[in-house]
This record gives structure tokens, C-alpha cells and sequence, in this order.
């Protein structure tokens, strides 16, 4: 059997939602887009097969007998009818995406009317490109250069009428707007993608210098480009990640983020507020009043809906923002979030990261008899929230008390760490790290000859995960052996 399942146009299909497949089966049969029926056939075949949602398997031999019932089945021809047939799927696709942007249209249409001189069309076309400008709200470096093109085609088109009318005012000529939209898309885009690089060098050693990001740089700090969104934006979040220790940046980016951040499109909004986020999470450890702004932004992000695309929530931005309620101690309304958002969550992550951070409450809530059913409910097979888990559960058996199930833990998570070859190398030795102070911690809580001095030491120079949590521990057991040295003397 020759399975249909298997090919390229099928899975393009299948990918697609209900109301998209509706609009490719509209476009499809549009004699201006498409006018081989066979390929209609084809599709209406696949088509009927997805939305059924059978079992049975879809044969291309049927297929082909259907559209071509007194010839013998070719593969080659067939295939290259799919091939076809994929064809029209991504003209339709590109369609879609010209069909969203209405200043895509108004300035293909400023094009069409300058190349094919339709005088009588120049006042209407115009009126609609400069109506769809006033009225678009983006101010994005995208915005700019569609803004470029526009102002571009209507200085031709206005250039064309003055000469053909033997006019000697020019005053429509509009080149300086032109040139300056151009810029303000250079200066912005090329800001924002030195702002990624930027952001990608502190997980990668990238040798990597962009042409003129120097003078670009300067260029942005003049007064003149501080009335423009993006390059106002970008230039803060640039030097957020130059002069980290310079906190005057990042509240004035917060300012901007304030000020402008409705102006962006949902996706680039959400890279600006991450930006913000990231920053935080880089000082958290050095001044708590970091932790405090993290939150901050985490809230806003979440009543802006600007961390939530497409209606969910990443699993990962859901974690960090309950570890950073906890961190605080803001129980109550961390609960609620867990509560009101946990819908939003892909329901292949949903249940794993319901239970793994409802834990985390009562973890820190120091309820550590209710962390222990939760966790063993977590399926380990999502690494992230797998090793978190184990990472609660050693010190919530530490602080029960339950040596052998610590113990227990211990060892088959070391075991774990040895085994996977696909984890992280710094992530297995901070995960190491915690299973061998651990089991230290353990061996000093049972009275045995333990230097916790040194061993303290150890954690501090250690990249371990849980490091917070040891060094408190070690503190404990210090404080209890000076306090029983005292009452034996």
C-alpha cells in the first residue's frame, strides 16, 4: 500500500487548524488560484481523511484510480501532483499573511496604480495608504519601513502627476520623510537584533560584531530619536545588558515599557518585557529589591496578557513566576495565579505543572507532609519539572526526617545523572553537586564526623543546585553542635 499519510501535502494539511483547512478548500477552488481539478480531487481526499479522523489508512492507488480510472497507476506523475498541489498550499499561506496586513495592500496597490499610470485612481489610493498610516497603531521597526515604502510610492506618485501637469511646485515632494522613515527602520532593527546577539552571548562565547553598531549606537542617543518607540526601547534594553550595574537603565527602560509597550505587536511586546524580566533574574541574588521588581514585571506581564500568546501560557514563564510568588512569600496570591491560569496551560504540560508547583507552595509554606503525594504524581518524563521534583523531594525527606527514603532518593537520582547521556553537563554537576552534599548533610545530622566548616565552604564554592537550602542546613546543624558543646561544659 502506497500510504497518502506519509506525504509532504498531507502533513501541511493536517497541520493546519479547522478554520484555515476551511479557507484553503475556498482558495483552492477559485479558478484564479487553481484550475487543475485534479489536484482539487486530491485535496478533497486528504481533506475528508483529516477531518474524519479515521483509523483506516488513506491509499494513494484509490486516490489516482478516482481521478484517473483508466490508466495505471504513476507514481512519478502522482507525486507530482502532490508536488503541485504543496505548491498552491504555501501560495495560500503567503495570501494569508498579505491578507492580514492592510499596509501590505495599500502600498502593492500604490504600486500597481504608479506602474500602470490609472490617473484616475492616484486621489483614492493615496487617501486610503495615508488613512491606513494615521490609523495604524504599531509603532514597531516594521511599522518604519512600511511606512518607507508608502511614502516612497506616493512621492512617485505625486512626482509623476506634478511632471505630467507641467507644475512648477513641488510641494508634495516628500523625500525628507523618505529617508528619515528608512533610517528610523535601520536604526531600530538593527538596536533590536544587536539586543538578541547580546542576549544569546551570555549563554554562547559569540565573536560576533555587527557593521556600525557603534555609531548606530550614537546615533540613537541623540534627542531627536527619543520621541521613536522602538529605538528609545532598544537603546535601554542595550545598555541594561552593557552597563548592568548602571540601575538608572533599567528604570528608564521600565519607563519606556510603560509608556510605549501597547504600540508593539503581542510577540515583539513580549521580548521587550523579557528583556526586563531577564535583567532582574540576572541581580535577584545580589539585592532582593530585584526579586520584588521581577514579580512587578511578572504581574504586569499577566494583566497585559502580554506573556500569554495565542491564549496559553508557556509552562516554563507559569514555573518561574509561582517560584518567584514563593520566593516572596505572596502565598495567597500565587495560589490564586495556579488557580485563575493554569487553563491556559498546554494540556500537554498542564497536569505535571499543576502538581509540581502546587508543591512548591506548600514546600515553602513548610507543609511538607502535603509535598511528598503531590511529586510522586509528577512525571518525570518532562526533564525540567522531573529533576525539579527530585530536587524538593530531598530536602522535604531531609526535613521529615525520612533518612531512608532520602537515602533511597540519593542514590537512584545518582544513578539517574550517570545513565542520561542527554543532559546539560552544567546541569549534571549542580544536580550532582546537591546528591553528594546531601548525603554529607545526612551523615552530620546522624552525629558522624563531619568538618561542617569545611563542608560549608565547599557549598559556597560549589555550582550546586539547591545551594540556598544546604548552606541554611549547615548553619543549623553548626548552631546545634555549639549549642550542645555549651551545655556540656
Amino acid at each position: 500500500m502506497l500510504l497518502m499519510t506519509e506525504s509532504k501535502i498531507y502533513h501541511f494539511v493536517a497541520s493546519l487548524s479547522p478554520v484555515q483547512i476551511n479557507r484553503l478548500s475556498r482558495y483552492l477552488e477559485s479558478p484564479y488560484f487553481n484550475r487543475n481539478d485534479k489536484l482539487l480531487a486530491i485535496y478533497y481526499r486528504i481533506e475528508h481523511h483529516i477531518r474524519q479522523n479515521t483509523q483506516t489508512e488513506l491509499d494513494k492507488k484509490q486516490i489516482w484510480d478516482q481521478i484517473y480510472p483508466t490508466i495505471p497507476y504513476k507514481d512519478d506523475k502522482f507525486r507530482k501532483h502532490c508536488s503541485e498541489l504543496l505548491d498552491l498550499g504555501e501560495a495560500f499561506l503567503a495570501q494569508q499573511v498579505y491578507d492580514e496586513v492592510s499596509l501590505y495592500q495599500a502600498n502593492f496597490l500604490l504600486q500597481a496604480v504608479h506602474n500602470l499610470q490609472m490617473d484616475r485612481l492616484y486621489n483614492s489610493s493615496q487617501s486610503k495608504a495615508e488613512l491606513l498610516l494615521n490609523h495604524q497603531s504599531d509603532r514597531n521597526p516594521a511599522y518604519y519601513y512600511y511606512k518607507y515604502e508608502i511614502v516612497k510610492n506616493l512621492y512617485k506618485l505625486n512626482n509623476l502627476e506634478a511632471s505630467r501637469a507641467n507644475k512648477s511646485s513641488f510641494s508634495k515632494i516628500n523625500l525628507d520623510q523618505i529617508v528619515n522613515n528608512l533610517d528610523y527602520f535601520y536604526i531600530a532593527e538593527k538596536l533590536k537584533h544587536y539586543c538578541n546577539l547580546l542576549s544569546w552571548n551570555l549563554v554562547f562565547a559569540l565573536d560576533t560584531k555587527l557593521l556600525f553598531i557603534d555609531e548606530i549606537i550614537e546615533i540613537a542617543r541623540k534627542e531627536e530619536f527619543k520621541e521613536i518607540p522602538p529605538i528609545a526601547i532598544y537603546l535601554k534594553i542595550y545598555e541594561t545588558f552593557v552597563y548592568p550595574k548602571e540601575i538608572k537603565y533599567y528604570y528608564e527602560l521600565k519607563e519606556l515599557i510603560d509608556q510605549y509597550l501597547n504600540l508593539f505587536p503581542k510577540e515583539e511586546a513580549k521580548e521587550i518585557v523579557e528583556a526586563a524580566i531577564n535583567y532582574n533574574i540576572r541581580n535577584a541574588n545580589i539585592d532582593i529589591s530585584f526579586q520584588h521588581e521581577l514579580l512587578s514585571i511578572y504581574k504586569k506581564g499577566i494583566e497585559t496578557e502580554v506573556l500569554i500568546v495565542k491564549n496559553e501560557i508557556s509552562p516554563w514563564t507559569f514555573k518561574n513566576i509561582i517560584t518567584q510568588g514563593v520566593r516572596l512569600k505572596e502565598f495567597a496570591w500565587t495560589e490564586s495565579f495556579i488557580k485563575d491560569y493554569a487553563p491556559k496551560l498546554n494540556l500537554n504540560y498542564r497536569e505535571n505543572s499543576v502538581l509540581y508547583n502546587t508543591a512548591l507552595i506548600h514546600y515553602h509554606k513548610k507543609e511538607f507532609d502535603k509535598v511528598i503525594p503531590l511529586l510522586q504524581k509528577v512525571a518525570y518524563e518532562e526533564i525540567f519539572y522531573g529533576l525539579d521534583s527530585k530536587t524538593i523531594l530531598i530536602s522535604t525527606y531531609f526535613e521529615l526526617n525520612e533518612d531512608y527514603a532520602l537515602a533511597s532518593l540519593l542514590d537512584s537520582f545518582k544513578n539517574f545523572l550517570n545513565r542520561d547521556k542527554n543532559l546539560n553537563q552544567t546541569k549534571k554537576i549542580g544536580y550532582s553537586n546537591l546528591v553528594k552534599f546531601t548525603k554529607k548533610l545526612l551523615d552530620s545530622s546522624q552525629d558522624k564526623e563531619v568538618n561542617l566548616v569545611k563542608l560549608k565552604q565547599d557549598v559556597v564554592d560549589s555550582k550546586s543546585y539547591g545551594k540556598d537550602w544546604l548552606l541554611e542546613k549547615i548553619d543549623e546543624l553548626m548552631y546545634s553542635s555549639t549549642t550542645k558543646q555549651r551545655k556540656t561544659k
